[in-house]
């Protein structure tokens, strides 16, 4: 990780000091005898930085934002390892642990698949709908350390440019290692991310797109035992030290690890804006390729923390899953009427376990056996509309599976209306 932030930061001095030539650079012709530089130091106050308007953050859905540098109390909140408000979340005893959910979010989840594998273990997995991409006047660079619990630290680097008016790309990199207060509760965890948008100069063809790499390993030790919880309760200055106290597992482990390829780039067909008519008709094509794996670890005899087991010591439980979506859009947009998507997408997966269960039970000879490895094709289709009209805010989105092995559907409404300055009120179907 040193290393990885040495180049880093090397990479961002290099690239931010070429973007300003006025800063301190000369032509030779303007250099003096003897090779004296005649530079003007009031060309540094003469540089105009651009309005923080022009530094954009771009979802995947094509929703704007900009860079925010105020100092507020909601900052302080995302002052984290997940680098966002936690509220609802009660985390473990460790950084980079899981949490608790403790508000139920209706919105987390609106596909027409099964979700994947270890879902505890993905709140610092960046799904395809987390990643930003970008349209900055300068270099942006952006820096996160805090220090963990136990001998480690936590960073989250990011950087950004415009080679061009036209194209940008970002690399980022979080990582952590912290060690924790319990014995066996060790967190490794790494995520490298890299973007790329670009678009024509005529602005009519459009390209997003991502490159991920996700590996997140916890320790497990499976909690205190009975007699150490007794003597941390008792409040005996000897065990204060929780590493100190005995665990149920002290050589167990899971990780997950996860890469992606990402992109959606689409064409305007049709584009009229007067003081007549203001529409747009675009087709667009969305990809997305993604491998990951969870595997648990634990090389000690089977305890009955998880009931019986059909190995006795030595486990390893590993589950592998990959998707490959395609899918093709169009998109119409008017003023008034709003933006309609229509589209169908198909999608191949494959999810499976390490091993095959046969089962024997009356020593017949007749084995029944549970398969390894779920795998297939969904085709679906659906839409999604979105309008403004005055302070009412209307959108909806539809999905069903029209062939595969999975049924399917999702149908998902919102109306939201602006009450004052500040105050927003909203309804979900």
């Amino acid at each position: 990780m040193r290393q990885l932030l040495f180049c880093f930061c090397l990479l961002i001095v290099s690239i931010g000091y070429a973007q300003i030539p006025t800063l301190g650079r000369t032509n030779p012709s303007d250099r003096g005898q003897g090779g004296q530089s005649n530079f003007d130091g009031n060309k540094i106050a003469d540089f105009k930085r651009p309005p923080i308007e022009d530094y954009k953050i771009i979802s995947i859905t094509r929703d704007t934002t900009t860079v925010d540098t105020s100092l507020t109390i909601a900052k302080e909140y995302k002052l984290n390892y997940l680098r966002k408000d936690r509220y609802g979340l009660l985390p473990f005893a460790n950084t980079g642990q899981t949490n608790n959910t403790l508000i139920y979010d209706f919105d987390a989840y609106q596909g027409t698949l099964p979700r994947s594998m270890a879902q505890a273990r993905h709140f610092n997995y960046s799904e395809y709908q987390d990643i930003k991409y970008y349209h900055v006047p300068t270099p942006v660079t952006d820096l996160y350390f805090r220090s963990a619990f136990e001998q480690g630290q936590q960073l989250d680097a990011f950087f950004t440019i415009n080679t061009s008016p036209r194209l940008n790309f970002s690399i980022a990199y979080k990582g952590l290692r912290s060690l924790g207060k319990y014995q066996n509760a060790l967190t490794s965890t790494g995520n490298f991310r890299s973007t790329l948008n670009y678009k024509t100069k005529d602005g009519k063809y459009n390209f997003k797109g991502h490159w991920v790499a996700q590996d997140l390993l916890n320790q497990e030790n499976g909690g205190l035992q009975e007699q150490a919880l007794t003597q941390f309760l008792s409040e005996d200055e000897e065990f204060d030290d929780r590493s100190r106290l005995l665990v149920n597992f002290e050589d167990a482990e899971n990780i997950l690890d996860g890469t992606r390829v990402y992109f959606n780039h689409y064409y305007l067909l049709k584009e009229k804006k007067d003081s007549i008519q203001n529409y747009s008709l675009a087709i667009g094509h969305e990809f997305n390729s993604e491998n990951k794996f969870y595997e648990f670890r634990q090389g000690a005899a089977a305890t009955e923390l998880f009931g019986d087991a059909f190995e006795a010591n030595d486990f390893v439980d590993r589950t592998d899953h990959e998707e490959f979506t395609n899918k093709v859009y169009a998109t119409y947009q008017d003023k008034r009427l709003g933006r309609l998507t229509v589209q169908a997408n198909v999608t191949n997966y494959e999810y499976g376990y390490s091993s095959v269960l046969i089962l024997d039970e009356n020593n017949d000879d007749v084995e029944e056996r549970i398969p390894n490895l779920l795998q297939g094709n969904i085709l679906a289709v659906g839409g999604d509309y979105k309008n403004r009209i005055g302070q009412l805010d209307i959108s909806g989105e539809a999905q069903v599976n029209i062939a595969g092995d999975f049924d399917g559907y999702n149908v998902h409404g919102q109306v939201g209306y602006k009450i004052g300055e500040g105050k927003y009120i909203r309804g979900d179907i």
